[in-house]
């Protein structure tokens, strides 16, 4: 048990590794970007454009990039199995969001969780598990092939691993994304994060400092 537990925080770290490496990619290689000072962040310039996606939210309803225009948006990919990141992910986002509500509401995130998990992670399993953290957070699932899709284009990919047993294993990134009103990727946050500083940073974002 030991074993798995450190090759599983192996892989989280290898995937957060990566996601921040393609972000500053997509930073360097854009003529005209430049990297806005976060306390806990990679800040993207210009923000990077969504590939196409058609998932389902907790009620079963068609989710995609449409829902993500029209307000600021906090992303996070991992499943309802998890036993350490995701409930303390999601916790964080909780209070994260708790501490912004003196903000004008049109200017509060969205907070979304993604399951890397579909096989196991219906609609109904999602909804129960994210209202646990807050009753606002919305959970989004779908087909294997459409949340890989988006996670490898987002730089945060994930893998299952099978056992011998028929018992898998999710490896994912612990990393938060911020989605800005016009639907593109603005800002990377990976590990360690805390409320204050994705809290500051959020609002740097937002221009609401």
């Amino acid at each position: 048990m030991h074993s798995r537990k450190v090759f599983l925080l192996i892989a989280i770290g290898i995937v957060t590794a990566f996601a921040g490496a393609l972000a500053a990619r997509w930073i360097l290689q854009s003529p005209q970007g430049t990297v806005t000072e976060l306390q806990s962040g990679t800040r993207l310039w210009p923000p990077k454009s969504l590939p196409d996606f058609a998932l389902l939210d907790q009620d079963a309803q068609p989710f995609g990039n449409a829902q993500l225009v029209g307000h600021w948006n906090l992303l996070f990919f991992g499943f309802t199995n998890c036993g350490d990141v995701c409930p303390t992910t999601l916790a964080l986002l909780a209070k994260t969001r708790l501490s912004l509500t003196d903000l004008p509401v049109k200017t509060q995130p969205q907070v979304v969780f993604f399951s890397v998990d579909t096989k196991r992670d219906t609609p109904e399993r999602v909804k129960q598990y994210v209202h646990n953290f807050d009753p606002s957070f919305i959970g989004v699932t779908g087909t294997q092939q459409e949340v890989e899709k988006l996670t490898n284009a987002l730089g945060v990919p994930s893998a299952i691993r099978l056992a011998d047993n028929g018992i898998y294993a999710v490896d994912h990134s612990a990393a938060i994304l911020a989605i800005d009103p016009s639907g593109k990727l603005a800002a990377l946050f990976t590990p360690p994060q805390t409320l204050d500083g994705l809290a500051l940073d959020y609002r740097r974002l937002t221009g609401t400092q």
